[in-house]
């Protein structure tokens, strides 16, 4: 009996270790223009901000990466999209930049999200010029 219990034991260990499934934070980032269409080619940046000030000046030595390691920097796809993944929870500022060749247009987005565990958060942002955005898209290299 004391065989039978000590197995027990072990295998139950053994069953709670491989139900542990480690937490996810993901995020997708939507970008549309004024008549809700995605746009494709935005250069969007992840980074950690001082939210509590008036400007968008990243938190020194915050350097935010995925979990391969990668600065958190991506092009929107087709469906304007882009997908990024965290190891921990954060309070982060997303920062869109839109410069189009094509009519000297240059637009831009900026939002802050909080990451939750196990769930994917989708923020949509719609671009908007220069002159309407309150930090003057200065977050954007020019």
């Amino acid at each position: 009996m004391r065989k039978f219990t000590k197995l027990l034991l072990i295998l139950s260990l053994f069953f709670i270790a491989q139900c542990y499934k480690a937490p996810f934070f993901e995020l997708t980032v939507k970008i549309v223009d004024q008549n809700f269409n995605p746009v494709q080619n935005v250069s969007v940046e992840i980074v950690a901000a001082d939210v509590d000030s008036d400007n968008l000046d990243g938190i020194p030595d915050s350097n935010l990466t995925d979990l391969d390691g990668a600065k958190l920097e991506c092009t929107t796809n087709g469906s304007g999209e882009c997908e990024f993944s965290f190891e921990n929870k954060a309070f982060i500022t997303i920062q869109a930049c839109f410069d189009s060749d094509e009519n000297d247009d240059f637009m831009c987005q900026e939002a802050f999200v909080y990451l939750k565990e196990d769930e994917n958060i989708v923020r949509e942002l719609m671009l908007v010029d220069i002159e309407m955005n309150a930090y003057n898209c200065s977050y954007c290299p020019l």
